[in-house]
């Protein structure tokens, strides 16, 4: 489960599979890093990185379920409106 501020968020997030030019924001000065990179840096392997399932809103990646979120979308002082996601196993 994880909360993501809201009024961040202006289109539909969705849940898929990796494409070319998906990135994440890596800290709150808004650096990105490109969602290929991330993989390779926390050694993913290569099987499982066309098979991981992602929250995205278009090419920004919101939440690498069970790995990690974009910085951006983190809830802060400004937050207004939560958006919680929850990934549930069968």
């Amino acid at each position: 489960t994880k909360w993501f501020d809201y009024d961040k968020i202006k289109n539909s997030p969705c849940v898929r599979t990796r494409r070319q030019g998906d990135y994440l924001t890596v800290n709150s000065e808004g650096g990105r890093k490109k969602l290929n990179r991330i993989f390779i840096d926390e050694k993913i392997p290569q099987e499982e990185r066309d098979r991981q399932l992602l929250i995205a809103e278009e090419s920004h990646i919101v939440w690498i379920p069970g790995r990690r979120m974009s910085s951006y979308y983190q809830v802060g002082d400004q937050t207004k409106k939560i958006l919680k996601i929850k990934i549930m196993e069968e």
